[in-house]
């Protein structure tokens, strides 16, 4: 591969990304049988993670968060992306996402989430509209100021079948588009209709890709989750479908002498589903990092915040339908959800964060795929295809 001129800023004194960026490249075009993971500094560099930031994170959508999370005008929460302090805010015309910073001298406006008519900040008051548009400074008659010059900067974004996408750089073609064949594929499950019903939150020492990898491949079923998964949804049985242009989807069927509620969980279903639907869970990857399990009754979501080469924020989400909080058994049965949630997240997080530390040692070198890994063989082509311009 050529040099790169666009990576002096990125590389600084560190010469090792070059070759990096060679290994990483030279894997492209692989056929699925004969197809290898990244090297494992791809997992591990600063310089590389930074690199992914410029010019993968940056530039394409990025989930940060669902509908249900602001139902009425003036709900807000709050997201720190990348060294960016983003608030996703419902205003009276439509939902933004803005940087939190106060323009006058960089103190975050508002944390967490909550509703606000006007976010004030906390340190001289300056007052802000949910459009953004500064509305007043107190006691800054006496110098040159206008204050209907003064908006928080807005970020590019898109909500999808109930999710909330932004992108940073503002030059990503439009996501709906995109994603048209996604949104054909999961229309019956109402998705912009659910709510949160539980969340549980980690901070993982694991690069991010070993996450999603880990999320959309089921043959770590044999060993990482033998009782939990295993019994039910066999590794072999899974299988990954052809990717699509921004995502990909994978199966875990149960297996077939179960009974047919055997996936469910006990909450008001989703949708109308076939007896081969309602058997088996669908793993869903909009790359670079979005990723949902479709279930019968309930949808797992994970929202990533990638914050370093070996440190990500995870969010694991169960999402219902609405009508399922008006149910008798409804406490119990969300409990007993989000402790088995846990449990299976705490399975993979033990076996990630020794992939991570494994990944840093000299022995460590690329590894074979199995033809169940497909996703993973799927990833790294769109890492290449982004980091290599």
């Amino acid at each position: 591969m050529a040099p790169d001129s666009d990576l002096s800023p990125i590389l600084g004194d560190d010469a090792s990304l070059e070759p990096l960026l060679e290994a990483v490249i030279s894997g492209r075009n692989q056929p699925l049988e004969r197809s290898e993971t990244l090297p494992p500094d791809a997992y591990t560099s600063e310089a590389f993670f930074k690199l992914e930031v410029e010019r993968i994170f940056r530039q394409d959508y990025l989930c940060v968060g669902h509908i249900s999370q602001i139902p009425a005008e003036g709900d807000y929460f709050t997201v720190d992306l990348l060294g960016e302090m983003l608030v996703v805010v419902r205003g009276k015309d439509q939902v933004r996402v803005m940087s939190r910073i106060c323009l006058h001298r960089w103190a975050p406006l508002v944390n967490g989430s909550g509703h606000a008519k006007t976010f004030s900040c906390p340190f001289h008051k300056w007052g802000y509209g949910l459009d953004g548009q500064l509305l007043g400074a107190p006691l800054m008659d006496e110098v040159e100021f206008d204050a209907r010059t003064c908006r928080l900067p807005q970020f590019k974004s898109e909500i999808v079948d109930g999710f909330i996408y932004v992108n940073l750089s503002g030059t990503a073609p439009p996501l709906a588009e995109r994603l048209a064949d996604l949104s054909a594929s999961v229309a019956k499950f109402g998705l912009a209709d659910l709510v949160i019903g539980g969340t549980h939150e980690y901070d993982c020492a694991i690069n991010w890709k070993i996450i999603v990898e880990t999320f959309m491949e089921c043959y770590h079923h044999i060993a990482a989750h033998p009782d939990t998964f295993e019994r039910a949804f066999p590794a072999r049985m899974s299988y990954i479908e052809d990717g699509r242009a921004g995502w990909t989807l994978g199966h875990s069927p149960a297996r077939p002498e179960l009974p047919i509620g055997t996936v469910s969980a006990g909450f008001t279903p989703l949708a109308d589903l076939t007896p081969t639907e309602a058997h088996e869970f669908r793993l869903y990857l909009v790359y670079p990092y979005h990723m949902m399990s479709l279930l019968p009754d309930r949808v797992f979501w994970f929202c990533l915040q990638p914050e370093g080469a070996g440190l990500t924020k995870l969010q694991t989400h169960i999402l219902v339908r609405k009508s399922a909080l008006e149910q008798p058994d409804y406490a119990e049965t969300i409990a007993r959800e989000m402790a088995f949630l846990d449990l299976v997240n705490g399975e993979d997080i033990a076996v990630n964060e020794m992939q991570q530390r494994g990944a840093r040692t000299p022995s460590a070198t690329v590894g074979r795929l199995s033809h169940l890994e497909k996703a993973v063989w799927q990833l790294a082509d769109y890492v290449r295809a982004r980091i290599e311009r």
